[in-house]
């Protein structure tokens, strides 16, 4: 008898069905504005056992993989999957996360975060730099977005405060978009910010420390710095981002 037993597993090989079906997933399950080219995760996933994490000071990358434990060759099975890295004298990022929409509800999400906050955790003690936190993004439905969308964002939130994950209130984080609207234009991609202590108590994210924090995630991972529109509308003048359980992201609804 077949088990719903969710199993997670790191990609290596970047021509395996597996991983193939991982970069449909991801294109099906996030907004063209919002992901960088799948090519670029899939030559991560080549050089994954070429290159030793934290050398020369890089990024440690990893994709993640989820699926029924009696399903893990079965391309059509992939539940989910993780991206992300860590960043050295930084922290963790965490830079996208899918499920499928059979497996919604079988705690696949659930899954792919804890074991990506263990990897990071091992990256950390190889490195030897410590993780003080994970951080990533998520996007907050449009206003007059279906009430579908808007029940979607609030199970995210909650799945985001199950983990222990808090939600970074107080900033409308502006980055840019991948994609070029047809007349042209970039607007920018407004997202909320997520933090999970890792190596230091959650007391410690406040103030000073937590805008520090977002102005990092804008430098190390868009190279953007004071002065750059995106940057200076993410943190402007009075700007005072706190932490709040994750859930309460998602209280807020449709205007």
């Amino acid at each position: 008898m077949q088990s719903n037993r969710i199993i997670v597993w790191e990609a290596f090989d970047a021509d395996d069905a597996m991983t193939r079906a991982a970069g449909e997933l991801y294109e099906r399950t996030l907004p063209a504005a919002e992901r960088i080219p799948w090519y670029w995760i899939r030559r991560s996933v080549a050089n994954r056992t070429r290159v030793r994490p934290g050398k020369a000071g890089g990024w440690s990358k990893h994709l993640l993989l989820a699926a029924p434990a009696e399903r893990v060759d079965d391309p059509g099975s992939l539940a989910g999957f993780a991206y992300g890295a860590l960043i050295p004298n930084y922290g963790g990022y965490l830079c996208y996360i899918g499920v499928a929409n059979w497996a919604r509800r079988l705690g696949v999400g659930t899954r792919l975060l804890e074991q990506f906050f263990r990897q990071m955790a091992v990256d950390g003690g190889e490195v030897g730099c410590g993780v003080p936190f994970v951080i990533w993004e998520s996007r907050r439905p449009d206003p007059d977005a279906p009430s579908a969308e808007w029940d979607l964002w609030a199970a995210r939130t909650k799945l985001f405060d199950r983990v222990g994950g808090y939600w970074i209130e107080g900033v409308n984080f502006l980055a840019p978009s991948f994609a070029t609207a047809a007349d042209g234009s970039d607007e920018p991609v407004p997202l909320q910010l997520f933090l999970r202590p890792m190596d230091e108590p959650v007391a410690s994210f406040e103030g000073d420390r937590l805008r520090s924090i977002v102005a990092g995630l804008h430098r190390e991972v868009y190279h953007h710095e004071p002065g750059s529109p995106l940057f200076d509308q993410t943190l402007p003048p009075g700007c005072e981002p706190r932490l709040r359980p994750a859930k309460l992201a998602g209280v807020t609804q449709k205007a």
